[in-house]
């Protein structure tokens, strides 16, 4: 079962939080001070869609303005719709071809209008493209799967975190934590976090492949629980990613959610540094997500 990365995927109202998914009912859904925000983080087919849409509607409306008095345009057939919109469209790029011009005060009105209307329409675009293109953004690759393996005689729960880009992530930070949907003794429901202490959750240089592992010793949450069973079904495990990029300059984030059939017991990640040609070390992207069964968990 694939689930997508935390809190960072909505689809048809439904927002993914871990391994559930939680909609939203009631409450306002839209705040116009928010379109900003939502033209940065819709997908890019649905950002072109919606960028055509808004230029088609505005010629649409400018050429029904023109049509409304007849020859308000020089050189094109009265009222003809086609014509206004094609001068529209001119109009709107301040291309003016010479063809067809306003011929009339409510022409040059109607046109002076739809200029002012393309310039703020153009630099609305252009800031958005622009925002988008310069954002941010992290290439962390995630394991497919998390382990339980033996490491130092204790069983410990591992995920491969890895850089896809050929640079280096200063100060980079990782976060692990399992979620899970508890009862009070008063029959309340709530989700709780419980932060799971990492051998290591920080490094002053991330290049290729880190290897975040827990150790389920007494100061574990999971203490305690069958090696089998480390999660249930009602719990997910969170891996946050943090860092700065040394070529954006600026910090980048990532984060991966598993749930309880995501997790392999008495498995170890198979090892990807393994490989030399001559004095260079080779990692092997090929074998990011494999594993191997755990020797040690079996003489154990």
């Amino acid at each position: 079962m694939s689930h997508a990365p935390y809190g960072d995927r909505r689809r048809g109202g439904v927002f993914r939080f871990g391994s559930a998914q939680i909609k939203r009912r009631g409450g306002r859904r839209w705040y116009w001070t928010d379109t900003y925000h939502a033209m940065l983080a819709m997908s890019w087919p649905r950002f072109f869609f919606i960028s055509g849409t808004l230029y088609l509607a505005t010629n649409f409306l400018f050429a029904a303005l023109f049509v409304l008095e007849p020859n308000s345009i020089d050189g094109a057939r009265s009222q003809n719709l086609l014509d206004a919109i094609f001068f529209s469209i001119e109009t709107l790029a301040t291309v003016g071809y010479g063809a067809m011009h306003p011929a009339t005060l409510y022409g040059h009105l109607v046109a002076s209008a739809e200029i002012l209307t393309g310039m703020a329409e153009v630099a609305f675009m252009t800031g958005l493209l622009f925002a988008r293109f310069s954002r941010p953004t992290a290439r962390f690759l995630f394991s497919k799967v998390a382990v339980v393996a033996r490491f130092n005689g204790m069983p410990a729960l591992m995920v491969r975190v890895g850089n896809e880009r050929n640079n280096l992530i200063i100060e980079a930070t990782v976060k692990a934590s399992i979620v899970r949907r508890e009862r009070t003794l008063e029959g309340q429901e709530f989700t709780r976090f419980y932060d799971l202490p990492l051998e290591r959750d920080t490094t002053s240089v991330f290049a290729l492949s880190w290897t975040v592992m827990h150790v389920i010793d007494e100061r574990s949450p999971l203490y305690g629980r069958a090696p089998e069973a480390i999660l249930d079904d009602s719990e997910s495990l969170i891996v946050t990613m943090t860092g700065m990029d040394d070529t954006l300059n600026d910090f980048v984030h990532d984060r991966h959610s598993y749930a309880a059939d995501e997790v392999l017991y008495g498995r170890r990640f198979a090892d990807i540094l393994s490989e030399r040609e001559g004095d260079v070390r080779i990692i092997n992207f090929d074998l990011f997500h494999d594993t191997v069964p755990d020797a040690a968990a079996a003489t154990s």
